[in-house]
């Protein structure tokens, strides 16, 4: 008897804790999808492994080819060109959703019905439990094998604490050591926003143009259209109204740049309202049917 009364509290105590907890918001429930394909589809890690063994297959291909032949058309990977005075070659690669692996951290803001906001970010990097996409690894430790050097130009945010004008740099180099990343014990592989006050700008390309200045950008590799253009170029290109060095550049897909799908967040956002039931309605389905 005493038995069944302890079960019967057990069950009473877990309902009522069920109840307590607020309905996830439509807003939350829009996130799951993307999240969950992230986290549990085959698809997601097989996707992701098959474009970083293509772009290892083109930096193999790339790495042979002499620096002096940058002046030729298709040579450089970006729109931003320099000198290339070192003759080092150079691979610029985003890192959230493109190395990093945040997929828990979105679970975590769908579950708490919760939205991005930077000190919840930043407190997610302190913790250096993002993994490693598959793939992305080797393909680093591919770059190093040919003597090409990687950038990291990320948009993850310098925020200062106390007397660390960047903790966002260390968090983001110590997850990147533990999961065997030794690019990584090199600072000045790292761009992050806001970590000089001319990079206070989503916009990559000016980060992209120093790196242009030292190095001839062979490859670059992303989540986000932002990490190959200009976000006005990306606008444009959204908008349906690229211009023809966009449209030129757009043939560089496969070649030299590699995308990594990410369905969990983006700049595509902008292309679709931020509610759950506006994204509904802004569905195209089959006309007449």
């Amino acid at each position: 008897m005493p038995r069944r009364r302890h079960l019967c509290t057990l069950l009473l105590t877990t309902t009522l804790s069920a109840a307590a907890q607020p309905a996830p918001s439509p807003d939350s429930l829009a996130q799951v999808n993307g999240v969950l394909w992230t986290q549990q589809a085959l698809e997601h890690g097989a996707v992701s492994m098959a474009m970083y063994r293509a772009a290892g297959a083109a930096l193999v291909a790339a790495a042979k080819v002499p620096t002096k032949s940058a002046a030729k058309a298709g040579a450089w990977a970006t729109l931003e060109t320099g000198p290339a005075s070192t003759g080092r070659k150079a691979v610029v690669m985003d890192l959230d959703e493109t190395v990093l692996d945040n997929a828990a951290y979105s679970a975590w803001l769908a579950k708490t019905d919760q939205h991005y906001v930077e000190p919840t970010w930043q407190d997610w990097m302190a913790l250096r439990q993002a993994k490693a996409l598959p793939g992305a690894l080797e393909f680093v430790k591919l770059a190093a094998k040919l003597k090409v050097d990687v950038f990291f130009i990320t948009n993850r945010e310098c925020v200062p604490k106390d007397a660390d004008p960047c903790p966002a740099l260390e968090h983001t180099r110590r997850n990147l050591l533990a999961l065997g990343f030794e690019r990584a014990a090199q600072p000045e592989a790292f761009m992050l926003k806001k970590q000089r006050p001319e990079w206070d700008s989503s916009d990559k390309a000016s980060r992209r143009q120093l790196v242009a200045q030292t190095h001839q950008i062979v490859l670059l590799v992303g989540d986000d259209m932002g990490d190959f253009l200009p976000v006005a170029k990306v606008a444009a290109l959204r908008a349906g109204t690229p211009d023809a060095e966009t449209a030129r550049a757009m043939t560089q897909l496969g070649k030299r740049w590699f995308v990594i799908p990410n369905p969990m967040y983006g700049s595509w956002e902008k292309a679709v309202p931020k509610d759950a039931l506006g994204r509904l309605g802004a569905l195209q389905g089959p006309e007449g049917w």
